[in-house]
């Protein structure tokens, strides 16, 4: 079988409520690492007890709000991802995820 590098993701104005504890999930390949994930502006909660963050080979950061935290990304790799998440273009659109 073959893995698909996943990098140079941000994820941004994210807000809503969760069944599982598992809110945020970067479940990632041992073989190929998931990288130079940003997240900002992130509020997911869990209806019914403490939302967490899951993290398997994946390396990135958050910065601004971010809901539950997701400390399991830290990486070194901080001065890359900002200087290219200021690059994006500024998004107003709010992204609201609620499970039934």
């Amino acid at each position: 079988t073959t893995a698909v590098a996943i990098s140079q993701i941000m994820s941004q104005n994210i807000s809503g409520t969760t069944k599982t504890a598992k809110a945020m999930k970067f479940a990632c390949s041992d073989t190929v690492s998931c990288s130079h994930l940003v997240l900002n502006n992130i509020n997911l909660v869990k209806m019914d007890g403490t939302a967490e963050t899951y993290c398997n080979s994946a390396t990135g950061f958050g910065y601004g709000y971010v809901q539950p935290s997701a400390e399991c990304l830290n990486s070194s790799d901080k001065k890359f991802i900002v200087r290219q998440a200021d690059d994006a273009q500024p998004s107003e659109h709010y992204l609201i995820h609620t499970e039934l």
